[in-house]
């Protein structure tokens, strides 16, 4: 699950992650739910789950790449 806690996220943006091996990677957002349900958008104080091409390490922080 992700939380987003400042401004938005839509599909086709682009995230910083950081791999269960703790390498960062960037992808593109392709996929996002909230209690199964597709969404576009997720906003401010949204918790969502985000379809990810790598596994993650639990409880790191996503960031929205510029």
């Amino acid at each position: 699950m992700v939380k987003i806690t400042k401004g938005d996220l839509k599909i086709g943006d682009s995230v910083k992650l950081t791999d269960k091996n703790g390498q960062d990677f960037t992808q593109v957002v392709s996929s996002m739910q909230i209690e199964r349900t597709a969404i576009d958008i997720a906003k401010k104080g949204d918790e969502f789950g985000l379809k990810t091409e790598k596994e993650v390490k639990k409880n790191s922080t996503v960031y929205k790449a510029s």
